[in-house]
């Protein structure tokens, strides 16, 4: 009965992927929990994703009638849930007496009608209870692509203090500089993300009935936006990816998903490479915005240290990241080892230097991070800032500071590096990935790497794929060469091509040509 389950449905492959919990719960090589699995589809899945109402290879699947029985898959799999109806109807001997209780009980228990064929569906609504109880579950006429207004439904995590989310709400802040109309659709982030950015509550709605979708996600998350929601948001829009990506390749399990979208947007020339293999869509690359807005003001440098209990006097390299990104790949480690080589303890006092290191707290143990919190802690120089800070705070902490590190071994954009050259810092990183579209002297000293092999369980969907090892000796000497060089000072640049306006236009652009098309 559950052999072609997967085969018909890329949607099911999504879920399984989604949830390894029910892949744990029900082992797919095993075809009686096969069984187990799909009918947790129909009496609780369905409930938790909408799309499998909409799918057509799983609505095929479930409309299939076994010969033995004259039943539907759909029919077989609700009796292979209820263990009381079992008791009560055996197929060997009341085979349609179940049917009976299926059709006046088990739909509206389970809420299947939309998973009923067609011709179910017809054959059902010309008698009472089913027209009272079904009538109005005929799905109401969308409106077309022309039919809509000009406008941008942007979907994201509006509220969430993660660097996708604060993606999201650039490009509205864009959207707002270009006078292009606008809405925002809230999507939840993990129950780990911190939830506390209202900036732009004031744009949010529950559907957005603008022509175009821009969805600010990995095109993963895209994926758990359509199985959960269905296809409502997307039908009769023209759905742009405006998909993150690390590594230098896009992972074979998101190749679907890239299809599934009309257009890919991409920050980077280094996204851009990734993706520009897997998908004949059309690709175009679209920085972000990074614009810096209000930061916290507490008065002179030092009292700005004073407020976040940093060496007052020191010079000050920077770094921040977020463990529930990855701490192999923002790679902090390599930022300690570089202050240490470049700085012993025995040469250099608190007083002359120091670094800083700024996290969410972790909602779970990181053995990683808790061995360098063990360096860091015998080390008075380094100092650890472990709590969520508002924007406009994270901000002012950049800007005491006087050098921004990042040896990262991966980025797909590097807003962190962006703002802390926008606040005149000067920046230590990687000399790869998609931070090398605006990391040039003299705003930036580049670190020679290595590519090497993502190691099993560094990364998700890291197998057979490569990222860069920052070459700490050389990393270190540039760390030096700053401290030593009085002639650094701060930079000015304009920076115009992270203005929301120049980005802003740029969206403008290219939605007017997709509207008039």
């Amino acid at each position: 009965m559950t052999e072609n389950l997967t085969h018909n449905s890329w949607l099911i492959t999504l879920i399984e992927r989604l949830r390894p919990d029910l892949c744990k719960k029900f082992p797919l090589n095993e075809r009686g929990e096969r069984t187990g699995f799909a009918s947790w589809l129909v009496t609780s899945g369905l409930k938790e994703y909408k799309a499998l109402q909409e799918d057509e290879g799983f609505l095929d699947y479930l409309n299939t009638t076994e010969t033995k029985n004259k039943l539907t898959t759909l029919q077989l799999l609700v009796y292979a849930a209820r263990p009381d109806v079992q008791a009560v109807y055996p197929l060997t001997t009341e085979s349609e007496s179940f049917l009976g209780w299926f059709e006046r009980h088990g739909i509206e228990e389970h809420q299947l009608w939309a998973l009923l064929s067609s011709s179910e569906q017809k054959r059902l609504l010309l008698t009472e209870p089913w027209q009272s109880r079904y009538g109005d579950a005929i799905k109401p006429k969308q409106l077309s692509f022309r039919e809509r207004p000009f406008g941008v439904n942007l979907i994201g995590y509006v509220f969430g203090q993660l660097g996708i989310g604060e993606d999201l709400r650039m490009a509205a802040r864009a959207m707002l500089a270009a006078d292009i109309p606008f809405t925002l659709i809230d999507f939840q982030p993990g129950k780990d993300i911190p939830q506390n950015d209202r900036s732009l509550a004031a744009y949010v709605a529950v559907e957005g009935e603008y022509a175009i979708n821009i969805f600010c996600m990995t095109a993963l998350e895209y994926g758990r936006f359509y199985a959960e929601r269905g296809n409502k948001q997307l039908e009769g829009r023209y759905n742009i990816g405006y998909f993150p990506w690390e590594l230098n390749r896009c992972p074979d399990e998101w190749e679907n998903l890239v299809q599934h979208v009309d257009e890919v947007w991409v920050s980077t020339q280094h996204t851009y490479n990734a993706f520009f293999p897997v998908t004949t869509k059309p690709i175009l690359i679209m920085p972000m915005a990074v614009e810096l807005g209000k930061i916290s003001n507490f008065g002179t440098q030092e009292q700005t240290r004073q407020h976040f209990g940093l060496l007052p006097k020191a010079k000050l390299f920077c770094f921040s990241f977020d463990l529930n990104s990855s701490i192999h790949r923002k790679n902090p480690e390599a930022c300690v080892e570089a202050f240490l080589q470049a700085f012993p303890a025995d040469k250099f006092s608190k007083n002359a230097v120091g670094l800083v290191i700024k996290i969410h707290p972790p909602t779970r143990h990181h053995s990683v991070w808790e061995k360098l919190k063990q360096t860091a802690a015998k080390d008075e120089r380094i100092q650890i800032i472990q709590v969520t800070l508002s924007r406009s705070d994270l901000l002012a902490l950049y800007q005491c500071c006087d050098c921004f590190l990042s040896l990262h071994r991966a980025e797909g954009f590097g807003r962190g590096i962006a703002e802390a050259m926008q606040l005149g810092l000067h920046v230590i990183t990687t000399g790869y990935s998609g931070n090398m579209d605006f990391c040039d002297e003299p705003y930036a000293d580049l670190v020679e790497y290595t590519l090497v092999k993502i190691k099993k369980g560094q990364y998700p969907f890291g197998v057979r794929q490569v990222w860069a090892n920052a070459n700490i000796s050389h990393a270190a000497n540039l760390m030096r060469a700053f401290f030593d060089n009085t002639n650094y000072g701060i930079k000015s640049n304009d920076w115009t091509q992270f203005s929301a306006r120049d980005v802003g236009l740029r969206y403008r652009k290219r939605l007017e040509d997709i509207k008039i098309r």
